[in-house]
């Protein structure tokens, strides 16, 4: 099946024929009309390329490997997608800052004509914020991101980065338990 980018690259490359043909019969007008056509397709080219280059599957144990060049990657072995992860971690990804579990049921719909129980979708979000594909956001329940959120800074609490230690235990709270 061809490719639905190479075939925008074609027109394009016939565009830019289209163009030189009208520069040498001296017609300004058709220069300019195909000047700004072919901008719009190159920045067409160039956001599928781009979005193309940030979606691509997620392997479970490597990592992102998008920015690996491709014979590098032909070379990998043992390299293992689950579809739904790659999918979820798509609609994350281009959600912005933060999405939340209702938003990942529609869009899986919406996107890839998936449906899935909110329980299983739960239970595979916090498979996948285990594995570090995607993060949970703290204090914040079935919220997710793309992004690693940052470690919690309590020197603004305490005066230095080390977390605060729990409270000494109070002998006296069980005083009054018989056993």
């Amino acid at each position: 099946m061809p490719d639905h980018l190479d075939s925008v690259k074609a027109y394009a490359r016939l565009m830019e024929k289209w163009k030189a043909a009208a520069q040498d019969k001296g017609e300004d007008k058709q220069v300019a009309l195909y000047t700004t056509r072919l901008e719009a397709f190159h920045g067409v080219i160039d956001e599928l390329d781009h979005l193309r280059r940030i979606t691509k599957p997620i392997p479970a144990s490597y990592g992102d490997l998008s920015d690996l060049p491709a014979e590098l990657v032909k070379e990998l072995t043992g390299i293992k997608v689950d579809d739904l992860e790659q999918q979820i971690f798509t609609i994350i990804k281009s959600g912005g800052d933060e999405v939340d579990l209702d938003a990942v049921l529609i869009e899986l719909f919406r996107r890839f004509q998936v449906v899935q129980t909110r329980k299983f979708l739960q239970n595979k979000l916090w498979r996948m914020a285990q594995k570090e594909i995607i993060f949970s956001v703290p204090g914040r329940k079935g919220i997710y991101t793309a992004n690693k959120p940052p470690e919690d800074d309590f020197s603004d609490l305490i005066g230095t980065t080390q977390k605060p230690s729990r409270p000494p235990f109070d002998d006296d709270l069980d005083d009054d338990v018989p056993f």
